[in-house]
């Protein structure tokens, strides 16, 4: 009876050594699984991501498909600024104003593209600035977000609204009389200013947009198409009879028209003192990571243990690898949203963006959803399927440094949705998830 005991305990710890190791491996073999007789299939999810967060101190902004207009002060983020400058052109063709004609009152005219960012019950001033110089490169032929353009001292206008971006189409500011006088008087006396572009962007400079500095609670985004803003001049003629008429300046988006996008980080877990690029990893920032492509912010995951599983003669096929990223529970809402889909970019030691992440068939760009809880809200994940990519850096010499960032697609200038990941040891765990065929014994 001893002796039985003693083998059922020692079968017992064998097996135990077999799933135990089964994480190592020297080489991964993709040829075919041997049949089901002689392997099983083990689940591996001790192999840690590794997250940090990647500020990019600037990133180019010009010709951007959206403006953001406003100020928001994120809890774990800080303050965020956002303001489009943009140039304006005269009307086409240039209209016939008598001189008995009449001027009214100049509005300028900004259609929303439904996309807003923060507590959008609140009211705000927007306030429409003419630009003091005109707007030029920063570099190259680039503008960044960290790109400025001096504005005159007296507003074109401003105006306190709430704005409904799910119900709204547009909102209007009306200009100053002064300013609206002067260019109806130009359009009258067909000034020289309107006789070519060239003169008229010398003149009229160009459009910035912003709100009052105790403004935090949103961002708006406007439609940023070409001549989807519109300055109106409205005029009426007297005689022969009563007749009202309109000339629109409208915005042209071209590759000087850009989103300024300023961040203050004081008082959160991403401050740094010194200007430039910084990589902050979770384990100094409350074991969470962030991400909010739109503000500069990059979730970067490495994984330097991965190659550890290449030490067991067990393994003989990696089958599948899931990388699931939980936001921590309550760290968004239906004003601080998440993104509502995220990819991922390989990167490495540089940290530089490199080629985006492709799904299984290998053509296609992986982008997901969330799976939302909205029960408790501790259950949300993104889930990624990159077993190519785990392959890839298994078998890839010095790829320990190598990994992905977690973003948001499309242009990162026009939203600025964010998402808090917790690393394998805060709350809200991030996973690699292996499946792996393993010789039986």
């Amino acid at each position: 009876m001893l002796f039985s005991r003693k083998k059922i305990v020692f079968s017992f710890l064998l097996l135990l050594m077999i799933t135990g190791v089964s994480c190592y491996r020297n080489d991964i073999e993709f040829g075919t699984t041997p049949a089901n007789t002689y392997t099983k299939v083990v689940y591996i999810d001790t192999v840690e991501p590794r997250l940090s967060t990647v500020l990019l101190d600037s990133f180019i902004t010009n010709s951007p498909i959206s403006f953001l207009v406003g100020k928001i002060k994120d809890p774990y983020l800080g303050a965020i600024s956002t303001k489009p400058f943009f140039q304006i052109t005269m009307p086409s063709p240039l209209p016939s104003i008598p001189a008995t004609a009449h001027y009214d009152s100049t509005c300028m005219i900004f259609y929303l593209n439904k996309y807003s960012y923060g507590d959008s019950t609140k009211p705000l001033t927007i306030q429409a600035n003419e630009l003091a110089l005109p707007i030029s490169y920063t570099y190259n032929t680039n503008l960044y977000n960290t790109s400025n353009v001096p504005e005159k001292p007296t507003p074109l206008g401003s105006r306190t609204l709430k704005i409904r971006p799910s119900i709204d189409d547009s909102f209007l500011v009306r200009v100053n009389d002064a300013k609206g006088l002067e260019l109806f008087t130009k359009l009258q006396q067909s000034a020289d200013e309107l006789t070519s572009i060239d003169k008229f962007l010398n003149y009229f400079k160009g459009i910035s947009l912003s709100v009052n500095t105790n403004d935090t609670s949103v961002v708006y985004g406007l439609n940023s198409a070409t001549g989807k803003i519109i300055m109106r001049v409205y005029y009426h003629l007297a005689t022969p009879v009563f007749q009202r008429a309109v000339a629109d300046f409208t915005s042209l988006n071209n590759t000087y028209a850009f989103n300024q996008i300023i961040t203050d980080r004081t008082n959160t877990s991403l401050y740094s003192a010194t200007p430039g690029n910084k990589e902050f990893p979770s384990e100094n920032t409350n074991q969470l990571a962030f991400t909010q492509y739109g503000a500069g912010v990059l979730l970067k995951t490495t994984f330097p243990t991965l190659k550890g599983i290449l030490q067991s003669n067990a393994i003989v096929k990696l089958l599948n690898a899931e990388l699931i990223y939980k936001p921590e529970a309550h760290s968004y809402d239906d004003f601080l949203k998440l993104p509502p889909s995220l990819i991922l970019t390989q990167t490495d030691a540089t940290n530089n963006i490199g080629a985006s992440v492709n799904d299984s068939t290998g053509t296609a760009l992986l982008n997901v959803s969330p799976v939302i809880d909205n029960i408790y809200g501790v259950n949300t994940y993104y889930r990624f399927n990159i077993t190519s990519y785990i392959n890839t850096l298994l078998t890839t010499p010095g790829s320990e440094k190598s990994g992905f960032f977690l973003m948001e697609s499309g242009d990162p200038t026009v939203q600025l949705n964010r998402a808090v990941i917790g690393n394998a040891h805060s709350n809200s765990k991030t996973q690699l998830q292996l499946t792996v065929a393993v010789v039986n014994n």
